[in-house]
């Protein structure tokens, strides 16, 4: 029986020589290297997990939840280091959906 976990594990060591994978390294990087935008990002990521929240959670955000939102999005869009993050971020959020279509279409091919 083959033991998946080893071929799983494989892909993982090479998904740290991508490309995709060291660009955004090095955007993490210069985004901790630059104070301002650290700031900015950490203030996304909380905003991003509060609105998330509220969405599994069944409910809409609110009109203050979405206006800061907003604002804080507003605040990566002027910021370059912030916009290289993104665009690595992106990067790489598309190879690891070609690595999953790769994987599952074998289960997606017994439904049809």
């Amino acid at each position: 029986m083959i033991n998946i976990y080893d071929n799983v594990n494989a892909v993982a060591s090479d998904l740290v020589k991508t490309e995709q994978y060291t660009a955004l390294q090095v955007a993490l990087n210069e985004m901790h290297a630059d104070k301002e935008a650290e700031a900015i990002f950490k203030r996304f990521q909380a905003e991003q997990q509060i609105m998330q929240a509220a969405i599994q959670g069944g409910t809409e955000p609110s009109e203050d939840q979405i206006k800061s939102w907003q604002a804080v999005a507003a605040d990566m869009d002027t910021s370059d280091v912030l916009k290289k993050l993104m665009a690595a971020e992106g990067a790489m959020n598309n190879l690891l959906q070609e690595v999953n279509e790769i994987v599952t279409k074998p289960i997606a091919e017994l439904y049809k």
